[in-house]
This record gives structure tokens, C-alpha cells and sequence, in this order.
């Protein structure tokens, strides 16, 4: 794949940032596991709505951005409160898409009945406020009520309280190494096998797609709603998967890859998950208040 669609990356929620230098493997250290996994016989996995990766641990998963999204919101309340300008933020939910839920394509047999490729209407996740209020919120206004506005406003102090600025510039690398990761496994023998037979049961039903990332972005299901066809063809995409472990075979691959990276760059893996786990627990104090 070269592209991935804002369908099929659902779980890959950060750009890509610059490629970060990769670290000296220590002589002495333990030899590394192979770069390429070997055939394994890998596990049956259906739907990949609670799959976990090894590198989700160095990245803001669903429900981190869930969490730090609560945090903000109440940093933001008692920030506009203190201004004299009360605000509660309506209360959100984590989003329904879960991390690596559709990182491999569809995988839910009742969407595919009920949306086919189109991601559902989520519940509105970013708060709009008040027009009167903006002000306080971005920073343009200085003082409120004589009393200073924050530089950058409520938002920009509820981001330093949280840390998220030198959060973002430390996920560079574990975002590097999962995309990487992802490119990598879509070629492993295994993985290009599965395809193949997806791609033969497809066929089976009707159906002719290479990969499951051509039928998600056949140009034919690119209207606002899902049509008969459209429904038809990713409920076969989800059966065949199901049918061959397209999922559980293409994420044990994946899964060697992003063990195999971790290794490999484990002293420069430390900065990201200490700034992960800072601004986590900076957002669970702040959700407490």
C-alpha cells in the first residue's frame, strides 16, 4: 500500500512527523530478534475491534485520547471559571472507532450489514464554545474581568499543563516506527499469502479486488451514504477475511515487526514513553480536580 485511506488508518490518529536518527545497537547487548518474521502459525483473531500492538504502548491510543480530551476539558472549565466566565463543556465519550480497529481494513461483520465502508456518525467529540467566550479560549483577549487571560488562552494553558507540546515532538519516532511497521508486515509471505487467498474467496462472491485496501477505496463507495452494493461487497471483504485470518495472520506479522523496532531502538523509545506517561498522569490529576 502507498496510501491509506481516512478509512482504513481510523487508529493512525497523528501525522507522521520527520524521521528521528536511529540508535547504536550495543554490542553487548542481547542479539536481536530476525528484522523479517518467520512463518508462525498465527493466531485466529475475527475482529480487530480490541487489538493491541506492541508499539500502542509508546502512542495515544483511543482511549489515551480520550482520557487526555476529559483532562483538557476540565482544565478548561476551572481556567474560564477563574476568568469569571463559567463554561462547562458537554461531557464525551471516548470515540467508537477503537485504536487498531480498521488498521487492516474492515473487520465488523453488522457495519458492513449496516454502513459498509463508511465509518458510522460518531457523537460530536470537539466543543464548540460560546462566540462571547472564543477570546478567553484562544488568547486574543489579554485580560477578563481585570483579570490577565493566560498566554494562549485557557486552551494554551491547559496544553502546557498537559505537557502535549512535548508530547507530539516525542511521538515522532514510535509514529515513524509504526507506519513503517504496518508497510513492512503488508509484504511479509505470510501476510501476501492471506491476501491472495482473501482475494480468491472475493472472487468466489463476485467480487475482484487485489487487497482489501482497493475494495475500501473502490471510488464506487465514495458517496455520502452506503449503497446496496457497496454493503454487499464489505460483508464478502469481512467473511473472507474471517475465512482466511487475514486479520489474525497480518497482525502476528505485525506485531514481530514492532517487537523487532522496539528492540532495536529501545534506548531512544524511552523519551516517548516518559512524555506518554507524564502527560497521562497530568491528565489524570487533572480529570480528579
Amino acid at each position: 500500500m502507498t496510501t491509506l485511506s481516512s478509512r482504513a488508518c481510523a487508529g493512525m490518529a497523528v501525522l507522521l512527523l520527520p524521521l528521528l536518527s536511529a540508535c547504536t545497537a550495543d554490542p553487548a547487548a542481547p542479539a536481536a530478534p530476525a528484522a523479517t518474521p518467520g512463518p508462525t502459525s498465527a493466531h485466529r483473531l475475527a475482529d480487530s475491534k480490541a487489538l493491541r500492538l506492541p508499539l500502542d504502548d509508546y502512542l495515544l491510543t483511543t482511549t489515551d485520547a480520550g482520557e487526555l480530551a476529559r483532562a483538557r476539558d476540565s482544565l478548561m472549565r476551572r481556567c474560564l471559571g477563574g476568568l469569571g466566565a463559567p463554561y462547562t463543556p458537554r461531557a464525551r465519550e471516548n470515540a467508537d472507532i477503537e485504536t487498531n480497529e480498521r488498521r487492516y481494513g474492515l473487520a465488523d461483520a453488522e457495519l458492513a450489514k449496516q454502513h459498509g465502508y463508511h465509518v458510522p456518525d460518531m457523537a460530536k467529540t470537539a466543543e464548540d464554545y460560546p462566540s462571547a467566550i472564543m477570546p478567553l479560549v484562544t488568547g486574543e483577549a489579554t485580560t477578563h474581568n481585570g483579570v490577565p487571560v493566560p498566554e494562549g488562552g485557557c486552551a494554551g494553558q491547559a496544553q502546557r499543563e498537559l505537557h502535549e507540546a512535548d508530547l507530539q515532538g516525542a511521538l515522532a519516532l514510535p509514529q515513524k516506527l509504526n507506519m513503517e511497521s504496518y508497510l513492512k508486515s503488508q509484504k511479509a509471505p505470510a501476510v501476501v499469502k492471506a491476501t491472495e487467498a482473501w482475494s480468491a474467496c472475493m472472487k468466489e462472491s463476485g467480487h475482484t479486488y487485489p487487497d482489501p485496501l482497493a475494495a475500501i477505496n473502490d471510488k464506487e463507495f465514495s458517496s455520502a451514504t452506503a449503497g446496496t452494493h457497496e454493503k454487499e461487497v464489505a460483508l464478502a471483504d469481512v467473511l473472507c477475511k474471517q475465512k482466511v485470518n487475514l486479520v489474525g495472520i497480518w497482525s502476528d506479522a505485525e506485531g514481530e515487526y514492532q517487537r523487532f523496532a522496539i528492540e532495536t531502538n529501545k534506548s531512544v523509545l524511552a523519551e516517548p514513553l516518559t512524555a506518554k506517561q507524564k502527560t497521562m498522569a497530568a491528565a489524570k490529576a487533572a480529570a480528579a480536580q
